[in-house]
């Protein structure tokens, strides 16, 4: 995977945490939601690295 990928992927999730946190969202949004999308999105992360690896060592 490449670098900007995870940089990307991870100012995505810092704006929607901060989103969520400046505009009150309700507690279901930031206690389930938001943990269940971002536990989702690392399992995707690592699902694509794992296809993407080389067998060249």
């Amino acid at each position: 995977m490449k670098n900007h990928d995870v940089w990307a992927n991870a100012m995505l999730w810092a704006a929607a945490i901060l989103a969520a946190a400046l505009l009150k969202a309700p507690h279901f949004l930031t206690l389930v939601l938001l943990p269940l999308l971002a536990t989702m999105s690392l399992l995707a992360l690592a699902r694509h690295a794992h296809t993407n690896r080389s067998d060249i060592s």
